[in-house]
């Protein structure tokens, strides 16, 4: 009884630390108060519903545990949200591609290029872009993908240096587009309202548009998600429609006679004018297929993109094509050339509800929009945040779970509102190509820097591979491992018998051992689909039709990044290497063009050791390669000798 009082009263006196169970002091006091041992929640108070200390000192928590108010709960994100293949991936690629161009100058295309011509442009566009997506699939195959959308693949593969640079330029070409789109949409509804050819009337409700869409995407994802939702739904009755109303009724008045009317075969062939030719209507239709990558921009808000993106982003190209030779041949079949000519708003009077389809116009523009709003601070915000260019740091901040990146959003609207008062449709739809091309050709030289460097790799690997022998480790092995440390470094990645990493009896890797940052190709539908080779020539190829487009766009653009590519190099040289670092394509170029014409070609590594002979003079040589961000800088070379000396221990 006695060792049971003096344990009762060590137990009362006994401190506990409330802290470590994330109680306060206050919560500690009612808790030792308490005989029971439980919280009294229904006394007055510091707590909100359910118990939770919502307005006393310890507040971090408030907003997480119930202490909201009503608005702020439904229409604010309090946690952060992720999305699927269907709902992150292929609606914001799909109202990206299927924009306010489709609608406003299909038709224009039809009656310059003619229906074959036009079939080819649509197909040619899409396979251009297909190309940048195939390639972009491989990336997320072979290497992990996080937040930063398109500026990640690139930085993670070719370095920092070309993510920065290109990733503004990708940026500035997205605010131009959006400009596009809701020019787009304020022509249209001026129309609507009978202003008649006012381009103030255009250029405000263009700029009351970017406004609405901003508050939308300060809202947050959730919202941004939802109302894609709508807006696809929207858009795809209005294609309904349009085809439906090429077959139930005519209207000859306004240049729209039916499929009996003959005109597939008029407008066939093309019939150029006002010095248009096949390349300049090229450039008027890709902004069309921009949006393609939207879905690698939503990147951080995706629950596994290694799958949700490719997935998505190949179902939202190939229903996108389908739409655009619909609009495409249902025009050219059904509508004079002098009407496709003439009137941007000829899907209209084919429409057998006008108003369905004008809304699907105005949504389609508005959609773009939305979506480059979305995606494009986000990648401005991964830029700053890395401090990859110097002076922009402001931009990396955030609001909320999701880190709404504020000031990377008002940037955006500001280069929208800039272009807005600059042109029109046609004025800037080749300003929008080159950007887009420029990125989309980095990003097939990506993959097949990362597919040659993942080679590299491989070859390397398998000079060290041995089979493995249990319970046996020759002394010759045990010496080139001292030797070469790097042998031991490989044979640990590999998991190898004998080496800390490696079980010798189930031949399984330690989780701790370190991986290679580059896999092969995954066993997947699309995996087969993504080729180097093909996307080396899709590199090439959309820096020739840049120069074909408008040349001296195109070299205003490569200028553009080759100075920021300088100027990150000046003034922070220590930004990180990509994954495909190793490869060099000059090197490779020059080791290929000296095998076609015949000549040997020594390509591997040399290792070389200096003799311990002392009749042999030796004279070391540099092996490696000079760092470009250092090579201006004088050498200083330090040497220590150390002197032994022998000590009488007697003494």
């Amino acid at each position: 009884m006695e060792n049971g009082n003096v344990n009762r009263d060590q137990s009362t006196n006994y401190n506990i630390n409330w802290s470590r169970f994330g109680l306060g002091t206050e919560t500690a006091q009612r808790v030792r108060a308490n005989t029971s041992g439980f919280v009294d929640l229904s006394s007055d108070c510091d707590y909100g519903g359910g118990g939770h200390q919502a307005s006393s000192a310890n507040e971090l928590f408030a907003e997480e545990q119930g202490d909201v108010p009503w608005w702020k709960s439904n229409f604010f994100i309090s946690q952060p949200v992720l999305f699927g293949t269907w709902d992150g991936v292929f609606t914001s690629c799909l109202i990206n591609i299927f924009g306010v161009i489709v609608f406003l100058r299909s038709g224009w295309i039809v009656g310059q290029a003619g229906v074959a011509s036009a079939v080819i442009v649509v197909l040619f566009t899409v396979f251009t872009a297909l190309i940048s997506v195939l390639s972009a699939v491989g990336i997320c195959d072979r290497c992990r993908i996080e937040s930063g959308g398109v500026y990640f693949v690139i930085a993670h593969t070719l370095g920092s240096r070309f993510g920065g640079s290109l990733g503004l330029l990708y940026c500035f070409g997205q605010a131009v587009g959006c400009a596009l789109n809701v020019l787009g949409f304020g022509e249209s509804i001026a129309q609507l309202l009978g202003f008649g050819d006012s381009k103030w009337a255009d250029q405000l409700i263009a700029m009351a548009a970017v406004l609405l869409l901003s508050v939308i995407n300060v809202a947050g994802v959730k919202w941004v998600i939802k109302l894609q939702f709508v807006l696809l739904l929207i858009l795809l009755l209005a294609g309904l429609d349009f085809m439906v109303g090429s077959f139930v009724h005519t209207d000859e008045g306004q240049g729209f006679e039916g499929w009996l009317s003959g005109n597939l075969e008029k407008n066939m062939w093309s019939n150029y004018q006002e010095d248009y030719s096949w390349f300049k209507v090229f450039g008027v239709f890709f902004p069309t297929i921009t949006g393609v990558l939207s879905g690698i921009n939503m990147s951080g808000d995706l629950k596994a993109p290694s799958t949700n993106i490719p997935n998505g982003t190949l179902a939202a190209i190939g229903f996108g094509t389908f739409l655009y030779l619909v609009f495409v041949i249902f025009l050219g079949a059904t509508c004079t050339r002098a009407a496709l000519l003439a009137d941007f708003t000829i899907t209209a009077k084919v429409s057998v509800i006008r108003v369905l389809l004008l809304a699907g116009l105005y949504v389609s523009s508005m959609s773009s929009c939305l979506g480059a709003m979305y995606g494009t601070p986000r990648v401005l915000q991964s830029i700053a945040l890395e401090n990859v260019i110097p002076g922009i740091d402001i931009l990396g901040l955030g609001r909320g779970p999701n880190k709404v990146p504020l000031y990377s959003m008002a940037v955006v609207a500001v280069v929208t509102f800039t272009f807005i008062f600059i042109g029109e449709i046609n004025t800037l739809a080749p300003i929008v190509t080159m950007p887009f091309l420029l990125t989309y050709a980095a990003i097939d030289y990506a993959y097949f820097a990362l597919a040659q460097t993942f080679d590299i790799q491989h070859q390397r690997e398998q000079r060290f591979h041995r089979p493995r022998v249990q319970h046996q480790v020759s002394s010759d092995d045990s010496d080139l491992d001292r030797l070469f440390p790097e042998r031991t470094r490989h044979k640990t990645l590999r998991g190898d018998s004998g080496t800390p990493s490696g079980s010798e009896e189930t031949g399984e890797t330690s989780p701790i051992s370190p991986k290679l940052n580059i896999h092969s190709k995954q066993n997947s539908w699309y995996s087969n689909l993504c080729n180097r080779w093909l996307s080396l020539f899709g590199a090439m190829l959309k820096i020739l039709i840049m120069m074909l487009v408008n040349w001296y766009y195109a070299l205003a653009c490569i200028s553009v990044v080759f100075l920021v590519w300088l100027y990150i190099g000046t003034a922070n040289p220590a930004v990180k290497p990509g994954l495909a670092s190793e490869f060099h394509f000059l090197r490779w170029l020059k080791i290929v063009l000296l095998r076609a014409l015949g000549r040997r070609v020594i390509d591997y590594e040399q290792i070389v050791v200096s003799p311990v002979d002392p009749s042999v003079d030796v004279t070391p040589s540099q092996l490696n390669e000079d760092n470009q961000d250092f090579a201006n800088r004088r050498r200083y070379h330090q040497s220590a000798t150390i002197h032994g000396h022998m000590v009488n221990i007697d003494d």
